[in-house]
């Protein structure tokens, strides 16, 4: 791999196909609402380091906003533009490095700026960079998301990952080709393992989190170990790296942390909540935790919303169902382990949304607020829901434009699965986002779509075989229980098993989200 432009960062192979719900617009508005703040009506927006492009032309394809990003990678950029180009969404992407793209001319003020596990991943220079773009480029009340990895939680792995590289680079040969050497790189660690050293003994975490990678694959592994740059930071040092750009933390983009019970037990919290500074209060959920992964929203001058403007923020808030409700959990896990949902709150008010159609928050809270179920509890519950992407926020009328560059995006992802199994998600108008849908569930969409499964009718036979076809035509084989199906037979029958599914409960959830 050259240096010259990669910076130490792996450009050998592609980062992974992933879609992350934190950076939608929509859902970052619901948390800050939660917290207290107001929230801007985004316009135009920005995601720096988007990988494949996933996130982001979901994004502009399913919401209003205009989207900009870079991705240094020109084959990530490439893709990606590929994307937009079929969804015909408002996104301008570009290979610039951060420093590239913060000097351009060209680029609006934004008001909403995220970027997802870069940060942990680049330079001190580059990480400058990005402050420096917020600094420069976030309008005053705008947002920033940005996810990273966190210390205390890979303290211990981080002597094991740098003896990794240092193994790679200076005995595994680099015409090998990088999945090879990182191959070679967890066999040699393994190995050590194995001989019990002291260090095995006394850090056992880094142990499980070395058992761990051995599974993985290895692009994922490419991007998030081997770069010449890991940095897992602690909350207070990422934050007084964006004090520079004038950013306040505002919360948790992850839903079920704005819920103390679901991270800490009740000691833990009283510990947490006696401490006077609200930053070390967050340093200290990291310990409670053994936080891996941070993922953060900071405003640009944030403003206090009253009681009376949050409740009316909340009442005007949309929500949905995102799975058939006989497939919703009562158990939840959360940090510290299952949580049992109270059924008494829980279970009217999925059946009140088991039609999978949009509510405000507050028809739910009319409908459904008693002496059990205050106004409080019902919020809270709804929050824990969407935590566990049961309950997603919504979008009550998205325009017939957003449903068009949707339809558009996702036939692309759709033909693409008949080839390759990559994108587990479509776009969803409703959502504004990304919705998890299986390869084969594309596979059956695809076939609704045509000539001979185009009907009504359309019976799980005609989606098995239709299936069957793309698969068997590339010699690909469905895995059941850990064992892989050969026959035509064995596929069929497990495909026509998964078509009857998908027909009963799949198919009603993605046309209600605006999936076809």
């Amino acid at each position: 791999m050259s240096d010259n432009w990669t910076s130490g960062y792996v450009t050998e192979i592609g980062y992974a196909w992933g879609y992350f719900p934190e950076l939608n617009p929509l859902r970052a508005k619901m948390a800050l609402l939660c917290s207290g703040f107001a929230w801007p009506e985004v316009k135009t927006a920005c995601e720096l380091g988007f990988g494949q492009g996933v996130s982001l032309n979901f994004h502009a394809a399913a919401g209003e906003a205009e989207w900009h990003g870079n991705d240094f990678n020109p084959s990530h950029a490439a893709v990606a533009r590929q994307m937009a180009k079929h969804s015909g969404a408002p996104a301008q992407l570009t290979d610039e490095t951060f420093a590239e793209f913060r000097q351009r001319k060209d680029l609006p003020q934004f008001d909403y700026i995220a970027l997802h596990g870069i940060w942990s991943w680049v330079s001190e220079e580059n990480r400058r960079e990005i402050v420096e773009f917020a600094k420069e480029r976030l309008k005053v009340g705008g947002v920033l998301y940005i996810s990273y990895n966190v210390q205390p939680g890979w303290s211990g792995f981080i002597p094991l990952r740098n003896l990794m590289m240092e193994y790679l680079d200076r005995i595994s040969p680099t015409g090998k080709g990088i999945s090879a050497r990182i191959d070679e790189a967890l066999d040699f660690a393994k190995k050590l393992v194995d001989t019990e050293p002291v260090f095995a003994k006394t850090t056992p975490g880094a142990i499980t989190r070395l058992e761990g990678a051995l599974t993985q694959n290895r692009n994922y592994l490419a991007h998030e170990f081997f770069n010449r740059d890991w940095h897992p930071m602690s909350f207070l040092d990422v934050s007084h790296a964006l004090d520079q750009a004038k950013l306040s933390f505002a919360c948790s983009a992850s839903f079920l942390e704005h819920v103390p019970s679901m991270t800490m037990t009740a000691e833990q919290a009283e510990f947490v909540n006696g401490l006077p500074d609200p930053m070390l209060r967050q340093q200290m959920i990291d310990f409670m935790s053994n936080q891996l992964f941070r993922r953060d929203y900071w405003i640009k001058g944030p403003r206090r919303l009253t009681g009376t403007e949050q409740m009316e923020s909340f009442n005007d808030f949309h929500v949905v169902l995102a799975r058939h409700v006989e497939d919703c959990s009562l158990t939840v896990k959360g940090s510290i382990g299952e949580a049992n949902l109270n059924e008494e709150i829980y279970r009217p008010l999925l059946d009140l949304l088991a039609d999978n159609k949009t509510r405000s928050m507050g028809e739910i809270i009319r409908k459904l607020q008693s002496d059990q179920r205050t106004a409080g509890s019902l919020l809270q519950a709804l929050m824990v829901l969407m935590g566990d992407n049961q309950v997603m926020p919504a979008q009550e009328n998205p325009p017939a434009r957003l449903k068009r560059q949707c339809d558009r995006i996702n036939r692309h992802i759709k033909r693409r699965s008949r080839d390759v199994d990559e994108i587990h998600f479509l776009a969803s108008p409703v959502t504004g986002g990304g919705i998890s849908v299986s390869r084969i569930n594309q596979l059956f969409v695809l076939g609704l779509e045509n000539k001979t499964a185009n009907d009504e009718q359309a019976n799980d036979e005609q989606l098995a075989r239709f299936a069957w076809q793309a698969l068997s035509s590339r010699n690909q084989r469905l895995v059941h229980d850990g064992k892989t199906l050969e026959s035509d037979e064995e596929n069929l029958a497990e495909l026509r098993k998964r078509a009857a599914v998908f027909l009963a409960k799949s198919r009603p959830v993605y046309a209600a989200l605006g999936i076809q």
